[in-house]
């Protein structure tokens, strides 16, 4: 398992590579869709750290926390450690985890997060079961059988 804010800055090396505006909401999305394809391909979880059932869709808290001063605004910053250190997953050390950022960044890039919150609201996706049974965080189990969202992005 991985450190949240570390897989995030994956993400927006991504963004920042190809100029590519990533809003808070609109990473806690895609971050979301990365852990569900991770999972369905590894079967382990890809975070320690629980998706939250807020009301715009799956937030994982630790990432929430570093990117809140941006708001609705494009981050424009990586994540930083306790040291004050900038941290990013070794893709090449996981292959699945490079697989399904790669493609969840293809599909994603060019959406924006209101879009990308409505498709976790989708009927039987894991944040609308949570949602649906009062849970504050959603249910590995249901992230793993999350197909929802799989072909409005053409996964």
């Amino acid at each position: 398992m991985y450190s949240s804010t570390d897989v995030a800055n994956n993400v927006l090396s991504r963004a920042f590579a190809e100029k590519i505006s990533v809003s808070p909401m609109k990473l806690q999305k895609i971050l979301y869709f990365v852990a569900s394809e991770y999972q369905k391909t590894t079967k382990a979880r890809l975070f320690e750290e629980p998706f939250s059932t807020w009301a715009y869709g799956p937030v994982l808290y630790s990432v929430f926390n570093e990117f809140r001063a941006f708001s609705k605004e494009k981050i424009s910053r990586y994540a930083r450690n306790a040291k004050n250190q900038t941290l990013i997953v070794d893709e090449s050390e996981d292959v699945a985890l490079r697989d399904a950022l790669d493609r969840i960044w293809n599909a994603t890039q060019s959406m924006g997060a209101k879009e990308l919150s409505e498709l976790t609201h989708a009927e039987d996706s894991a944040w609308d079961k949570a949602f649906q049974a009062d849970k504050e965080t959603l249910q590995p189990e249901d992230i793993l059988l999350d197909e929802t969202y799989k072909q409005p992005l053409g996964l």
